[in-house]
């Protein structure tokens, strides 16, 4: 485990990890959100943990706060520049990296040209740049700081409660998915939106433009589509109690999370991850990027060079020793 006591207790006791992201192979971030016995409070503190992994053992982890934060969402950007970008569902903006540690501009709503029409939902990296996706089929791509371009206007809103996207991945720019509601998937080919005929009415939740040339989807229970454009099969069906948080593509599959488990895809068959428990244990969100996949839950974190597992931090044993 990489973390010491003190450590853990600087950055960890009294916080419930969120979400995660990779910023490069050397550098991992966590967000973190103030722990609370019953019903949450409208806001509460909020942390970025940043987790170096080339610096010495006294000067590995690092703590930003954020105030005023509504549940922090962890993406990371190459374009301009290699930086940590929380956005909260609001559409609050907190750029951590590349010399800033700073509070941006709200995400313009789309009545005034922005992207947010109804909430964010996700973030993820494609060719470099941070893109989020949200409520009212919400879509935009961060240029730079204060600056997003807006797809939002681009694609039709519906009056129904359950219509937006809860996912966005894509294999370029020029060709991204967004998935939500119950069987919305939308492309785009780079100039312009289209709705694809799928064939569900599932809940959809998470996607991933794999490297194998194919679009994944994963659905409520965890169901498992598979395909591009018009063509969709069903590869997987399931009575899980939660949908996958996450899915990427790393080391040649598809891996998959959520509060409960960690799985895999190979030849269209989903199945258990093989890792060691203290591992698994880990589950609930994924952050791919530079070669490095890392998982991180409400018990812990770790990470994947490539070649091996290594533990970040385990809260339930950290917490026997505070």
């Amino acid at each position: 485990m990489l973390i010491s006591i003190n450590d853990y207790k600087r950055n960890f006791e009294g916080f419930r990890l969120l979400d995660c992201a990779v910023r490069n192979k050397d550098i991992l971030c966590l967000t973190l959100m103030q722990d609370y016995e019953n019903k949450p409070p409208p806001k509460v503190e909020c942390r970025v943990i940043t987790c170096f992994l080339r610096k010495p053992d006294d000067k590995r982890w690092a703590r930003a706060i954020i105030n005023n934060f509504d549940r922090l969402k962890a993406g990371a950007t190459i374009v301009p520049k290699e930086q940590f970008v929380g956005v909260d569902r609001d559409g609050s903006v907190y750029v951590l990296g590349g010399g800033d540690s700073e509070m941006e501009a709200d995400i313009p709503k789309w009545r005034v040209g922005g992207p947010n029409r109804g909430g964010i939902r996700k973030t993820r990296m494609i060719d470099g740049h941070l893109y989020i996706c949200g409520g009212g089929r919400s879509v935009g791509k961060r240029l730079g700081k204060n600056q997003w371009h807006s797809f939002t206007q681009s694609i039709a809103d519906s009056d129904a409660l359950d219509i937006g996207f809860d996912d966005i991945d894509g294999f370029n720019a020029n060709d991204i998915y967004c998935i939500g509601g119950a069987g919305d998937v939308w492309h785009y080919d780079g100039s312009r939106w289209q709705q694809c005929a799928f064939p569900s009415n599932r809940y959809l939740e998470s996607v991933c433009c794999a490297g194998d040339g194919y679009v994944y989807i994963g659905g409520q229970s965890g169901y498992v589509f598979k395909g591009r454009g018009e063509q969709w099969k069903k590869i997987h069906q399931d009575n899980m109690t939660l949908g996958f948080n996450d899915m990427v593509w790393h080391q040649g599959k598809v891996w998959c999370t959520s509060d409960y488990g960690l799985w895999v895809i190979e030849n269209d068959k989903l199945v258990a991850a093989d890792v060691p428990p203290e591992i698994r244990a880990c589950s609930g969100n994924l952050s791919v990027g530079d070669g490095v996949m890392l998982l991180a839950g409400m018990f812990g974190a770790a990470y994947h060079d490539g070649q091996q597992w290594h533990m970040l931090v385990d809260t339930q044993k950290m917490g026997q020793h505070v």
